[in-house]
């Protein structure tokens, strides 16, 4: 069912009443502008399936206020974009939700499983994945575009049935919430400077360069969302690891950086002057900390190879994937002593206590006929 305005929406909504949850999936395009392009919103529940044009002339409201039923499951697999697009476009915070990814990683099914790959496992169905790659914007919509969108979310129901039933049987319900509401929290969407600024990886910081990164960073991410384009169309990460190595003290100046270009003339070039200005004129006091690597120097390479050891002997026994359990940097900051996400809730109680034994020599490690195994110290 193709839902084009208004009208259709409500009854499509008054016809799948208030179930305890439903399958949802957005298709979008994000090629050439800074907030993804909505396309279309597909919807499922029990008989109930339709496709929204979100392109056409309609009021997205109802569903709106339908989506923010506390009581309802939002059921997705891989969420993170759609959470991101649904935020963007309209503030909507859904709670709660289930993301059958992760709920499969929770399963055994191993890391990032593909939702084609659960679709076949609990279906039995092929799902034609020949429509991936379209352009969504492009109005008509194919008959065969519009199946593989439906396919999206009508296979998902039965991902979620089979999926929940078996969380409940191995009696990890609390694992699962526990990630959904890490999930659902909005505050993870919000632009983080010195996010960007990791990614950037610059070497030999100072107090007064590490506040001239984040103002670019932040003027580069304004200038993107003014303009609805990608952050690498308004300067590449190169120029700006250029400009802060290599601050420039005029127009001249910046016109020799690389990866400058036409940035240097009008009013893109003073203001990534005006940016450099500012960090140079800011108190070093209120300049942001230069991260602390040195710690990273004292990490245990032979502890690390024991964690990991440990780490996949419990996931194996455990049947659930090892990198919803922790990740390298996680292992690293436990050898340093820092807490991590191992320090509390089922990742402790699985893992973590564990970990923290075989730091403190408690529990040492075996192998027996190709196989690791936890000897308990008296």
């Amino acid at each position: 069912m193709l839902i084009k305005n208004t009208q259709e929406l409500v009854n499509f909504i008054h016809a799948i009443g208030t179930p305890p949850y439903v399958a949802l999936d957005t298709e979008f395009l994000s090629e050439k502008t800074y907030f993804p392009q909505l396309c279309l919103i597909q919807i499922a529940h029990g008989n109930h399936a339709a496709v929204i044009d979100t392109l056409a002339d309609i009021d997205l409201e109802p569903l709106i206020q339908f989506l923010m039923n506390p009581k309802m499951i939002k059921v997705f697999h891989a969420a993170e974009q759609d959470l991101v697009i649904l935020w963007n476009d309209f503030k909507l915070s859904l709670m709660p939700v289930f993301d059958t990814q992760i709920a499969a990683m929770v399963c055994g099914f191993g890391d990032q499983v593909s939702y084609a790959q659960l679709v076949k496992t609990f279906t039995k169905t092929r799902i034609d994945k020949s429509s991936q790659i379209v352009d969504w914007s492009k109005r008509p919509l194919r008959d065969r575009h519009l199946e593989y969108a439906l396919a999206d979310v009508t296979h998902l129901c039965k991902v979620y049935e089979r999926l929940h039933k078996d969380i409940d049987k191995r009696g990890r319900a609390p694992w699962v919430a526990e990630e959904m509401q890490e999930l659902s929290e909005t505050k993870r969407f919000d632009f983080k400077p010195e996010a960007q600024a990791r990614k950037l990886k610059l070497r030999n910081m100072t107090p007064r360069r590490m506040a001239l990164l984040h103002g670019l960073v932040t003027w580069r991410e304004e200038r993107a969302k003014t303009q609805n384009i990608p952050r690498g169309w308004v300067i590449k990460d190169l120029a700006l690891r250029d400009l802060v190595s290599n601050p420039p003290d005029n127009l001249k100046d910046l016109e020799r950086a690389r990866g400058i270009g036409g940035n240097a003339q009008g009013r893109a070039g003073q203001e990534i002057l005006s940016t450099i200005k500012k960090a140079r004129e800011l108190p070093l006091s209120e300049c942001p900390v230069v991260p602390d690597n040195s710690a990273d120097e004292d990490i245990n390479g032979n502890a690390i190879v024991l964690l990991r050891a440990l780490l996949t002997h419990v996931c194996d026994k455990n049947n659930v994937a090892p990198k919803l359990v922790a990740s390298k940097s996680d292992l690293e900051q436990m050898t340093l002593g820092v807490k991590t996400r191992m320090s509390g809730g089922w990742r402790r109680d699985l893992f973590g206590g564990l970990a923290e034994r075989l730091l403190m020599g408690e529990i040492s490690l075996t192998l027996s006929h190709g196989k690791i195994g936890i000897v308990h110290r008296q």
